[in-house]
């Protein structure tokens, strides 16, 4: 296993510079949130991408990419922010491909009025229809696409366990296991031992889908992305599942304070190796 952090620990600095700082930490690979405010959509070019490939070459370092997401649907029930949804998922596809991300992240479409079944699955299918687009553009630039796991029951990958239909639905799809927004659905759900019963999802037939994994704590009402330790969630059983399933790929402890960004990635990557006994 690798762990690794992301550029959003250092959001007011340049891509490159938050790079840099990142490295001065020693993480064994780093995670790119292709999102604002290191990319605006209106200054995403190709000399400034080759640079950053050139710093994570240079430093010999491994990378995976986090697809954007703000203000984005994938599937939306308005044509133009559905297609601009996905111009900008592709987008950040050929972004991976070019800095040689073998892995892009993305998050799940989502659709507000949960109760109107109809329209529920008429959202559902649109997402899906959009999500098989990324998949086979992907392919051709050699990438793995994998979906992230979210904690609002709005969007379509929500409780930790449908990641198996989910798979199931699109061929070639793997799963960005977010250890903090299970927690939160569990927690919901009001589940008496919510680490436990994730832990079973992830030894279970979920475990071989596994590409990444997001790790951060919480106390299990908000997404609050604390240091491993500062909220309530008992990892040892999580970690003891990733083991279970011989996990090998990226942890990214996405740890976050914009006032402390070198305190808190210090401190995730000390405490998330102690987890892991390394």
């Amino acid at each position: 296993m690798k762990i690794g952090l992301p550029t959003t620990l250092f959001q007011k600095d340049t891509v490159e510079n938050a790079i840099k700082k990142i490295l001065k930490l020693h993480p064994d690979c780093i995670e790119i949130v292709f999102d604002i405010p290191h990319f605006p959509p209106d200054k995403r070019r190709k000399t400034e991408f080759k640079k950053i490939r050139k710093v994570l070459v240079d430093n010999g370092v491994e990378c995976s990419v986090h697809s954007c997401f703000y203000e984005l649907n994938l599937g939306s029930f308005y044509p133009q922010n559905r297609k601009f949804a996905l111009n900008q998922a592709k987008k950040c596809i050929e972004f991976a491909s070019l800095v040689e991300a073998k892995l892009v992240t993305i998050h799940p479409g989502y659709f507000p009025i949960r109760h109107d079944k109809k329209l529920w699955e008429e959202a559902r299918k649109r997402f899906f229809e959009d999500l098989k687009q990324c998949l086979n553009f992907a392919c051709k630039m050699g990438v793995t696409v994998s979906l992230e796991n979210i904690q609002s029951k709005y969007f379509f990958f929500y409780r930790l366990e449908d990641g198996l239909d989910l798979v199931k639905l699109v061929d070639g799809l793997k799963i960005t296991f977010d250890v903090g927004h299970a927690y939160i659905c569990e927690c919901e759900a009001k589940t008496r031992f919510p680490e436990k019963r994730i832990a079973k999802i992830v030894s279970g037939k979920l475990g071989k889908y596994i590409s990444h994994v997001h790790l951060h704590d919480n106390f299990g009402v908000k997404d609050n992305h604390l240091v491993p330790g500062d909220g309530k969630i008992n990892f040892k059983p999580i970690i003891d599942a990733l083991k279970r399933i011989n996990f090998s790929g990226q942890i990214i402890v996405e740890a976050w304070n914009p006032k402390k960004p070198v305190n808190f990635g210090f401190r995730s990557l000390k405490i998330t190796k102690k987890l892991l006994n390394l």
